[in-house]
């Protein structure tokens, strides 16, 4: 058996990488957890890079989920946006464009990381030498034309909608999303992944596969960890373009440092985080550590704050999803009010866009990330879906709302038609 960090050093991260993600193949359920070597300055999780492969069980409601966290075993899996309903009085009556379980987590047979130094350890199972087998194929997509696109009007009509909404009193900012749809003739969801990564590499990329459903995304927004007894959540409200050159990027940033619209959607969400983390957290601990920060990918820059609490001593996984979930940044506020509209605004059930990605430990301690600038593919349907969206607030300006959606899906539309 090839040694992994003999590998490594001889042939570097990205073709280990590679290697790792072509063998989820292999298996019905896989989940890969990505931060793609970046150092943007944004908080960093403990790993570069982890892996699950196999399942040696499977859950799909949280009853499940709170009994495995107590035999200490890793756990990875997925929460649909639409999980909302079993913790408020609400529900979702619109049709899905890919059905999704509300919550799939699944005990791994294998656990394989990379820390920040590249150093690669396998903590749970054993690899065989089929993971060394890959050999790489060129391959291309065959993709269908997008099926009802929404047009500009109509999106501007129900931006208008929703400002009215404003207006009464109903919401002060919702996130309104639009989907994109199509049917194909040929797909790799490995093969979209790695594409997408290379072109939009971000600190929270996740790949996580089902049976025949795959999420493959490339977010850069945290939901929430837990590292012993801290939380901490990262919410994202504020996106502007990359610039063409230097002087154009620093203008760009200097606009969303200073755009007023963007800090008022940012410390609405941030105000909304507190107070969820407020119902877990011991008293006085809950504190905004970074505020209006400016991050910048390949892609975007972002704006990104951050708050930070001390858990309740015995409060379980559970207990902090039931207070913070879904994450404000893809409701709005009021929480409850913004997702009741959502519903009624949008045509189409979110299912695992909006919802998160991520792993727990034999400690307990877990990252999970914000399923945004991702894409879903059913291989029994052929069916491909992702979503896109923003904060709309009373100053939103409806034109530069659908120009912002544009920024968002630009690297998944660009690798799709490649």
């Amino acid at each position: 058996m090839i040694n992994l960090n003999s590998f490594i050093q001889k042939h570097g991260l990205n073709a280990f990488k590679k290697l790792a993600y072509h063998h989820a193949s292999k298996y019905d359920y896989s989940c890969i957890l990505d931060s793609c070597e970046l150092d943007t300055g944004v908080h960093q999780g403990r790993y570069e890079f982890l892996v699950a492969y196999g399942a040696e069980r499977v859950f799909y409601n949280l009853e499940e989920l709170e009994k495995t966290e107590r035999d200490s075993d890793w756990v990875f899996g997925i929460i649909g946006y639409d999980l909302k309903n079993k913790f408020e009085k609400l529900s979702s009556q619109n049709p899905s464009i890919v059905e999704t379980p509300e919550i799939t987590f699944f005990v791994p047979k294998i656990v394989l990381s990379i820390d920040k130094n590249q150093k690669a350890t396998l903590l749970k199972g054993k690899l065989t030498q089929t993971f060394w087998n890959y050999k790489e194929e060129p391959r291309a997509f065959k993709i269908n034309p997008e099926k009802n696109p929404i047009t500009k009007n109509t999106y501007i009509k129900k931006i208008t909608q929703i400002q009215d909404l404003i207006k009464q009193g109903e919401v002060y900012e919702l996130n309104y999303c639009i989907p994109h749809a199509s049917d194909y003739l040929e797909f790799s969801p490995i093969d979209f992944q790695l594409s997408l990564i290379n072109k939009s590499p971000v600190p929270m990329a996740a790949y996580f596969s089902a049976n025949s459903l795959h999420l493959c995304g490339a977010s850069m927004e945290r939901y929430i960890a837990k590292n012993k007894n801290v939380l901490l959540s990262q919410p994202i409200k504020g996106t502007i373009k990359k610039g063409e050159t230097l002087e154009e990027d620093q203008e760009l940033i200097s606009e969303l440092v200073n755009s007023e619209k963007d800090r008022a959607e940012n410390v609405m969400i941030v105000d909304l985080v507190r107070n969820d983390l407020n119902k877990i957290c011991q008293t006085a601990t809950v504190k905004v550590t970074e505020l209006f920060e400016i991050y910048s990918y390949l892609q975007v820059h972002q704006m990104i704050s951050t708050v930070e609490g001390k858990l309740n001593p015995n409060t379980k996984f559970t207990d902090i999803l039931k207070a913070t979930f879904p994450m404000g940044s893809m409701t709005g506020a009021p929480k409850i009010s913004a997702m009741k509209y959502i519903d009624q605004l949008e045509f189409f059930k979110r299912g695992w866009y909006s919802g998160s990605v991520g792993y727990i430990d034999p400690n307990g301690d877990f990252d999970f990330n914000v399923v945004i600038r991702s894409l879903l593919c059913d291989e029994d349907k052929k069916t491909l879906n992702y979503c896109a969206g923003g904060a709309i607030t009373i100053d939103s300006i409806p034109e530069k709302e659908w120009d912002e959606i544009q920024v968002k899906t630009k690297a998944i539309t660009e690798v799709l038609n490649n």
